[in-house]
């Protein structure tokens, strides 16, 4: 029979090994979790690339941004977003990822090689008119769309030029800029549930895109872009049987597709300091002129 000290002896030593397996496992978990995170950034960089790269897939590919967490979940640990960073302590950093690198160096020569062949954005469009009051002003809210793609816009919010990551070649990120439509509702899978899109000015270098259900009000979703934060709403929908799309393009969700929206943003103050943006032009139907610039914006 052990003795009082061996027992306790052995117990130690059983409980020493535990707290090391354990350790080990949190390592582990800690280890898959890092390279998770990474796999899933490189993922969203990718269809990233390949939406700028294929804008023509716009409308039937989305940014899979399941890095981005619902607001109402946090991490202790830093946590990458689709552009490759790592969120640290608030500040943004590289993720350090081969992968990402390769996909970088990819996407700047496929670029380089379809310089011309894109769709350029200097063909004129035909005019989509808004609703104007007056004087000329936009009048609010403005409906676009019909039936379950009926949207409705409250704002187009402002322009910032600086940092560069308000906007693209091909829309301005304007925080501020709010829209809702009707889509089906993630906790019962009826329709009638309103979805509010927003555009908001991030704490950091990017802007932030957030949608909130009516039903849901304490709940928003956020991700790193439009298409990202619509994936998270749309992967909920279609893991409960709800008949929706798996994949949706964002700026087409928020409406910042329809060319009347795209030429009301063209037309905010400030809107020729995009510098990567190119402006839209467009076809007078009376007398055939070509318009690309609001007033505001030439020199």
């Amino acid at each position: 029979m052990m003795s009082f000290r061996e027992t306790a002896s052995d117990l130690t030593t059983k409980v020493k090994l535990a707290l090391e397996k354990r350790d080990e496992l949190i390592k582990q978990y800690q280890n898959i979790r890092s390279e998770l995170r990474i796999s899933k950034a490189e993922n969203d960089h990718l269809l990233d690339m390949i939406v700028e790269t294929f804008p023509e897939m716009g409308q039937d590919i989305s940014s899979c941004s399941s890095s981005d967490e619902y607001a109402w979940q946090t991490e202790d640990e830093g946590s990458e977003d689709a552009k490759g960073l790592s969120l640290r302590n608030g500040k943004r950093e590289p993720v350090d990822s081969p992968m990402l690198s390769l996909l970088n160096s990819t996407h700047m020569t496929k670029r380089r090689r379809r310089q011309g062949k894109r769709d350029d954005r200097k063909d004129p469009k035909p005019i989509e008119p808004l609703p104007r009051d007056a004087d000329g002003h936009i009048t609010f809210p403005i409906t676009i769309g019909r039936g379950p793609d009926q949207i409705e816009i409250q704002d187009l919010g402002r322009i910032v030029w600086d940092p560069e990551t308000y906007h693209t070649s091909r829309y301005i990120w304007t925080p501020g800029f709010r829209s809702s439509r009707v889509y089906p509702s993630i906790k019962t899978g009826e329709s009638g549930c309103v979805y509010t899109s927003e555009i908001l000015e991030g704490n950091g270098d990017m802007p932030v895109f957030q949608v909130t259900a009516s039903d849901m009000p304490g709940k928003p979703f956020r991700a790193s872009s439009s298409s990202g934060v619509w994936k998270q709403i749309l992967d909920l929908l279609t893991a409960k049987g709800a008949t929706v799309k798996t994949h949706a393009s964002g700026p087409q969700m928020y409406g910042l597709s329809h060319l009347g929206v795209t030429k009301a943003i063209q037309e905010l103050d400030n809107a020729n300091k995009c510098s990567k943006y190119i402006m839209q032009r467009w076809a007078e139907p009376d007398n055939g002129v070509l318009y690309s610039e609001p007033e505001s914006a030439r020199e």
